[in-house]
């Protein structure tokens, strides 16, 4: 891949990209302040931010009032604006703290896409202009997010995460020493810290790891950016943006593969609210292609984990994932039954929530989850599903349980002891 590199050895020493989320103008102040520190102590900076707070999510929201089916070049033209705002107020706060700074939008810094609107791929980095500016002894600050597709020209957006990910394509196009990804948390935890308050910090991870978690739901950082960062292995620190802490290192594995453990041990574990547990059961026949093309179809769109098992006359598919993901294809499945009540019935229940822990896998799922069962029966639990793939172990269990058996399985696999 032609990636426009410029390395250190070019005349640009000593780099570091940032991944900066601000919230409101208040917080933009105490970045620049942050930043004229950082600035004083030699430090060449780039800084990436995104939108603040909502403000994506509103632009969306306004794209579908106005329009149900939005053009999509239309709506990366709107998309962008979010981290154009924080672009300009962090450099006009720069600037106010006698900082020099220049803002730059994805494609003025040379993100370089295809053409896929609202889910573009970044196919090379060329930051032309940006090495200019830093020898200059200026801040550079560049929108997140978006890109510019080289064959067309339009502007795209990189999806979810991708602030996260022009920061680490930016890292490496430019030879950076290192990469940061500051967020609201001291860095990698081992679970929500707002919703687990004993969760700990990672020190490490390596990029397999990072991936998994943010399979699993951990929105520190995107696994896109995580992806990116293994590919061109690009070390990644994640820290706070308002505070100085250790943070979380992310790189390549270190030392020899360990053997598979007897038992399992997560590294971490993910909440997931407002989920469901759709059930379809087809008795004495094939299931109707229309229902399979269906299922198969909500699997591929989705964040969803499915089991499909076929005994004798008896036909089942079970799914457990978001509401919002699986409420369509459960009413297809329901408007079947209704057609054809003794071929086809339907079970569903959308007051869930899933608990996904991440680690090791074990040398046997059937003899290392011990410390998991006992768990769950000291909260009441003992019958809840799970299902094991890979390194991962989910949960199902009722709403109301979530948050406390969150913080019992905290408490019992990834606490360390005093």
């Amino acid at each position: 891949m032609n990636d426009g590199q410029v390395h250190p050895d070019g005349g640009i020493p000593d780099i570091v990209v940032g991944d900066v989320a601000v919230e409101g103008v208040d917080p933009v102040l105490g970045v620049a302040r942050d930043l004229k520190a950082a600035r004083l102590e030699g430090q060449q900076l780039v800084v990436v931010v995104s939108a603040m707070g909502d403000t994506t999510d509103r632009l969306a929201a306004q794209a579908y009032a106005a329009n149900a089916h939005p053009p999509r070049r239309e709506l990366d033209m709107l998309l962008t604006v979010g981290e154009r705002i924080s672009m300009s107020l962090l450099s006009m706060a720069l600037a106010a703290e006698d900082v020099p700074a220049v803002s730059f939008t994805g494609s003025q810094a040379g993100i370089i896409t295809d053409c896929s609107h609202t889910d573009a791929r970044i196919l090379a980095v060329r930051p032309i202009r940006l090495p200019a500016e830093l020898a200059a002894g200026k801040v550079v600050v560049v929108a997140g997010f978006q890109g510019v597709c080289g064959e067309t020209k339009e502007i795209t957006t990189l999806g979810r995460g991708g602030s996260d990910t022009t920061a680490v394509a930016l890292a490496h196009a430019l030879g950076a020493t290192r990469c940061e990804i500051l967020k609201d948390v001291p860095g990698v935890m081992t679970a929500d810290p707002k919703l687990v308050p004993t969760a700990q910090r990672i020190s490490r991870l390596d990029y397999d790891d990072m991936l998994r978690l943010a399979a699993a739901g951990c929105g520190v950082v995107h696994a896109k950016a995580v992806a990116y960062a293994r590919e061109h292995n690009v070390d990644l620190f994640v820290g706070s943006s308002f505070e100085n802490s250790p943070g979380t290192t992310i790189g390549a594995p270190a030392g020899s593969v360990p053997e598979p453990p007897s038992a399992f041990r997560p590294l971490a574990l993910t909440v997931g609210r407002q989920q469901a547990q759709l059930r379809v059961i087809a008795h004495g026949t094939a299931a109707p292609p229309e229902l399979i093309a269906s299922l198969r179809g909500v699997v591929a769109a989705g964040p969803v984990t499915a089991e499909w098992l076929a005994a004798g006359d008896l036909w089942t598919w079970e799914a457990w994932g978001p509401v919002q993901h699986l409420s369509a294809v459960a009413a297809a499945a329901r408007d079947l039954a209704a057609a054809r009540p003794d071929v086809i019935s339907v079970h569903w229940e959308d007051e869930k929530g899933i608990i996904t822990l991440v680690g090791s896998r074990p040398e046997s799922w059937s003899l290392g989850l011990e410390d998991v069962a006992t768990a769950l029966a000291s909260a009441g639990l003992a019958a809840a599903p799970r299902r094991s793939d890979g390194d991962t172990l989910r949960i199902l269990v009722p709403a109301a349980k979530l948050t406390s058996l969150a913080a019992t399985l905290h408490t019992s696999l990834l606490t360390d002891p005093a």
